[in-house]
């Protein structure tokens, strides 16, 4: 998987900087996925660039997509694709995701004290462990996704890459 995650600026109604970029590799395909922030223009409200492409292991495309999304829809709009989604596997003959295997505390907002315990905990990983099974671990503790845990360490000044090394030593030479 390949995982490259950075903000700059503050995400908000009026300034986004972000630019994430995501690939994974499910069942015998490939996914790829970026999103850039766009801050609020000319009366557009700020938003994000979604693009996406999936592909089959002899390089066929078999997904790709662009969407442009207002950030105060993010969520909506993510649920709504969710389950969108869901149900045209489902008519293709594939089940659908058993809500029970979702995490506790999936979409749940972080907690100040949330907060300060993932960057204790990942900042106290001197031990050799990689950042995969660090946040797989995690993600168990806190009752969160990978994903999640992933997004919400640069947001605790954590370098998502590296076990016990803060956001601000990686960017340094």
């Amino acid at each position: 998987m390949v995982l490259d995650y950075r903000v700059s600026g503050v995400l908000g109604p009026n300034v986004v900087g972000m630019d994430f970029r995501d690939e994974l590799q499910v069942g015998q395909h490939t996914f790829g996925i970026t999103a850039k922030g766009q801050p609020a223009i000319d009366g557009q409200r700020a938003s994000v660039a979604v693009e996406f492409t999936g592909a089959s292991t002899d390089g066929e495309i078999i997904a790709e997509g662009n969407l442009l999304i207002a950030l105060d829809a993010l969520a909506d709009t993510g649920t709504f694709l969710n389950r969108t989604l869901d149900g045209l596997g489902a008519l293709n003959g594939r089940p659908r995701r058993s809500r029970s295997a979702r995490a506790p505390n999936a979409g749940q907002p972080w907690t100040d004290d949330d907060g300060r315990l993932l960057r204790e905990r990942w900042m106290r990983s001197r031990d050799g462990s990689s950042a995969s099974e660090l946040i797989g671990e995690l993600a168990a503790d806190f009752g969160r996704t990978r994903s999640a845990i992933r997004a919400q360490l640069p947001r605790v000044d954590c370098d998502p890459d590296v076990p016990g090394r803060a956001l601000a030593d990686a960017a340094e030479p």
